[in-house]
């Protein structure tokens, strides 16, 4: 705990210094809510339906509200504004600038809007945990906004948690349902997942593996159907997904005009998450060791959120050594000044 002030005061630097684009507000006078054993720093995304009654909520709890995150345009699935430190392209959108400013260190979380994986794919495309509730920050459930996505599916945003530490995750969310883990869970897991498989049987949990390999070719409206079924028969559905756009551009205004742009929109290996707040499942993503590449954790199943942090313990990776030496020094962005 030695210097966590000064180095809290390190964190708003570099939100001011803003090297990556990614913070549209600072506030700096968040700093005086740090002390040497407590305080935490939150972002928020640019967008209105994040409540003033939720980040309320999250300030008691620890979590002081520092910056005002970059979106990406309209709630595209790429944000042409930002850049992806770790693989040079186009940022994943549409909380691009929420899980950006995790991923540097100038937040310990973020908040997000989910529409058809907007905090999901940003996340896992920085290695990040992230997580969504249907009703998570919405007071007013029945006046939740219905927007309409690229392909033409109805959805209500869920608001959504990013952070480096699935410890902040389940200290929010455990708060608010105040429930133990389940002994018992029936798992459907992707048959790719095979180290997965394995981790989660040592740690006594029986799985049935599923068949998932067409998931980045599905269309949304076939990955709905596929998904409530398979909710339906398990307590929690896991699926391997990734690298996220690393290799493709995973954006559907791209992707509509061809087979050739929408092969290519596939390459960046959206799967479920694509579909996940769609179909109103609690989800929680979890980064592996590979580049942009995680387990997405699904359940309509309240009474299973404790067992999705259980399980999401058991598959989590240790941090990147050269990723956190690399970004997470915040010293090295102030060696020539500001």
């Amino acid at each position: 705990m030695e210097k966590r002030v000064q180095n809290y005061a390190k964190k708003t630097f570099l939100a001011i210094d803003n090297p990556y684009h990614s913070v549209k507000k600072v506030y700096p006078n968040s700093i005086d809510h740090i002390t040497e054993t407590t305080g935490y720093y939150m972002g928020v995304k640019e967008v209105k339906s994040i409540s003033a009654k939720f980040i309320a909520e999250l300030e008691e709890q620890g979590y002081v509200y520092h910056t005002v995150d970059k979106a990406s345009l309209s709630g595209r699935a790429i944000d042409l504004d930002l850049i992806n430190p770790l693989t040079g392209n186009y940022m994943t959108g549409s909380s691009s600038g929420t899980a950006l400013n995790v991923f540097l260190g100038i937040n310990d979380l973020g908040i997000g809007t989910d529409g058809g994986g907007s905090v999901l794919a940003p996340a896992m495309s920085l290695n990040l945990f992230g997580f969504i509730h249907p009703d998570l920050g919405n007071e007013n459930v029945e006046n939740k906004e219905v927007k309409v996505s690229t392909d033409g599916i109805s959805f209500s945003p869920s608001v959504g948690l990013i952070s480096k530490d699935l410890e902040h995750i389940e200290a929010i969310m455990m708060k608010r349902i105040d429930k133990k883990a389940t002994a018992s869970v029936s798992i459907g897991m992707d048959q790719a997942a095979f180290s997965g498989i394995e981790l989660l049987e040592t740690s006594g949990y029986e799985n049935r593996l599923l068949e998932m390999t067409d998931k980045y070719s599905k269309a949304r409206n076939e990955l709905i159907a596929d998904l409530n079924k398979q909710l339906d028969m398990f307590d929690v559905v896991v699926s391997k997904e990734g690298p996220v756009d690393v290799t493709g551009f995973g954006d559907t205004i791209f992707g509509h005009f061809s087979e050739e742009t929408r092969h290519y929109q596939q390459l960046a290996n959206k799967g479920y998450l694509r579909v996940a707040n769609m179909v109103n499942a609690v989800t929680l993503s979890v980064p592996t060791t590979q580049l942009g590449e995680g387990y997405v954790l699904m359940t309509k199943n309240e009474a299973m959120i404790p067992s999705l942090f259980s399980i999401g313990k058991v598959l989590s990776a240790e941090k990147d050594e050269l990723i956190e030496r690399y970004f997470g020094e915040l010293s090295k962005y102030f060696d020539m000044g500001l």
